[in-house]
């Protein structure tokens, strides 16, 4: 079966309009698929919308890891239409939940009609049916719960015709997303090369693995930005993610499931699912397809290292590593894969086994990277420290005593004095005194990742003093003074530093999004928080693979407007916790680069 052939050009789909009259009621008030189709096939174009979210798959296979996943989905009651919560990113901040055409159906549940089990619940399907194209007849849109079924490729007899489409994904993926997604090695190159970033060898590589399951998810995540701007439609993204996951393309024997194709297609749908927006009620890590798949790269990563002995892709695991400290700083989870990969000890090298230079320059690089590397695990163990605090704090409710205060400010104590330690140890001599200025002199490469590690330790700290457990910033210290002003100098410090990103190309630097955002949260400087707004702005239209960096936005804009409130009542801006904004404005957040 052929996935996509770029001699193909795409043909137009157009849905013939049925010459029987329209006597059905109000779209909003149908309650099934036929009686839609039937509507909808009666008046131009002859289609309806359909909009999805991260719980509309719930009940598929690959996610139904438990009975209680779908017990949640089939509590979720019926389709529904008119008002949805999405807001667009272009409106304003404070912008109300838009009203959606009325044609469009919020999907509850992605289900498969195509399986036996469907098939024997009804007859056959309608002839309006037949006016639509193969793969939207797949999907199926119903209130009352039906039993699962397998999940069928079916869509890709649709897809293999749509062959413009797929390569203009293809396309995209190697210009646009591949340096979004790599952003620690799309600055590397190896000494030896014709100056080419090693992250496009190692795309056209994969692209040429013929892994289908791969190239869907390519195009999946391709697609779904593109979505963003109008040149692709979403059902591409969907039905190619579909395909990604299907079980028909599985791979089989030992050596396919630890291959680098199904590594990267299991990296690729954890990057697409974080692209998706969280809901207000999407606490539970067990339940979130970004938990899921980073469950499945862990167990990939621990057999490849027990089956290769070393990891050729060691920078996405790293990746994989951020993405799940991210999360968990977020208050999303315990950082589990990094922990897992951790306490076996297989975390890979950062990089590959490259020429990168002389040894001198080896040892250059290799010193920075090391730093990056602690820097990271130093970041896992506040995020763990923090959620668990966290999760104290919710069970003790109103039962805070002095003791729990004074264990927690213990906790942190230990996790701060740690994080120094390593620091003070780990800072390359070459570099001499440590400042912001500190790597203007080094070759590029080195440069970006010793400013990814400088930026990365500021925020450590800010954090470590901040955002570890409710009321932290509230709890007298020695020397409080002396540590507000030291914090204010670190949010300058990582404001000035993503300010001067913005001068020499941001889109590599994405990663500084979270530290950005941590410091206009923190500072008391109006000055430095207009500042933070306005990087956060300029990530924004440089653009990411999702709309996470709007999220956090507006989620940043929230907290501006909460400490304002709590000011003019009197009060200080420390009393605002922004991990409770995000839980309470449902603004939860897994990853800001994306």
């Amino acid at each position: 079966m052929r996935i996509w052939d770029p001699r193909m050009r795409d043909s137009p789909i157009s849905s013939p309009v049925s010459s029987q009259p329209d006597n059905l009621p109000a779209f909003a008030s149908l309650t099934n698929d036929e009686d839609r189709e039937r509507k909808a096939g009666a008046q131009l174009p002859g289609t309806y919308g359909v909009v999805v979210t991260p719980q509309s798959f719930f009940d598929l296979p690959e996610y139904a890891s438990s009975s209680a996943a779908a017990s949640r989905r089939r509590e979720s009651g019926q389709c529904r239409t008119r008002e949805s919560p999405i807001k667009s990113p272009d409106s304003s901040l404070n912008c109300s939940p838009i009203e959606l055409d009325p044609n469009f159906v919020l999907l509850d549940r992605f289900e498969d009609a195509s399986s036996a089990a469907y098939q024997s619940a009804g007859p056959s399907p309608s002839e309006q049916r037949q006016m639509f194209p193969p793969a939207l007849s797949q999907l199926s849109i119903s209130s009352p719960p039906r039993s699962r079924g397998t999940l069928s490729s079916a869509p890709a007899a649709s897809l293999a015709q749509s062959g413009g489409a797929d390569e203009r994904s293809i396309v995209h993926f190697r210009r646009y997303i591949a340096r979004r997604l790599l952003p620690y090695v799309a600055n590397i190159q190896d000494a030896n090369s014709s100056a080419r970033p090693i992250e496009s060898g190692m795309v056209e590589s994969l692209l040429q693995s013929g892994f289908p399951p791969l190239r869907h998810a390519i195009c999946a995540i391709s697609a779904l930005n593109l979505s963003y701007s109008g040149q692709q439609s979403l059902e591409d993204a969907l039905q190619h993610y579909h395909l990604a996951l299907s079980t028909a393309d599985t791979p089989a024997t030992p050596d396919d499931l630890i291959s680098d194709g199904n590594l990267f297609r299991h990296f690729l749908l954890l990057v697409y699912d974080v692209c998706v927006p969280m809901g207000a009620d999407d606490t539970d890590d067990a339940f979130s397809m970004w938990a899921q798949h980073l469950t499945q790269l862990r167990q990939i990563a621990v057999q490849r290292h027990q089956r290769l002995r070393h990891e050729p892709l060691g920078y996405v695991i790293w990746i994989t590593c951020a993405i799940d400290i991210d999360a968990g700083l977020f208050g999303n989870g315990n950082c589990d894969f990094y922990w897992a990969l951790m306490q076996r000890n297989i975390l890979p090298p950062m990089l590959p086994g490259l020429n990168l230079g002389s040894p001198q320059e080896q040892q250059t690089l290799g010193a920075l990277v090391r730093l990056q590397q602690g820097l990271l695990h130093h970041l896992a163990v506040l995020a763990r420290t923090a959620n668990a605090c966290r999760r104290e704090a919710f069970e003790l409710q109103t039962a805070r005593t002095p003791a729990v205060y004074a264990r927690w400010q213990a906790s942190v104590s230990q996790v701060q004095s740690e994080l120094h330690a390593f620091w003070q140890q780990n800072w390359p001599n070459f570099l001499g005194y440590e400042s912001p200025e500190a790597g203007q002199h080094v070759p590029a490469r080195e440069r970006f990742v010793f400013e990814s590690a400088l930026i990365g330790y500021q925020a450590a700290v800010i954090y470590s003093r901040t955002s570890i457990f409710p009321g932290q910033r509230m709890m007298p210290t020695a020397n409080q003074s002396d540590m507000h002003a030291d914090t204010e100098r670190r949010c300058a410090a990582i404001i000035a530093l993503a300010s001067s990103h913005l001068e020499t190309g941001i889109t590599e630097r994405r990663h500084c999004s979270f530290m950005v955002f941590l410091a206009g949260v923190v500072s008391a400087s109006p000055y430095l928080k207009i500042q933070a707004m306005n990087i956060m702005t300029a990530l924004q239209r440089d653009g990411g693979i999702g709309q996470n960096t709007y999220r956090v936005r507006q989620l940043l804009s929230a907290v501006y407007d909460e400490q304002r409130a709590v000011t003019g009542r009197g009060g200080r801006i420390e009393q605002v916790d922004w991990l409770a904004v995000a839980r309470d404005k449902g603004l939860n957040v897994v990853n800001c680069c994306f």
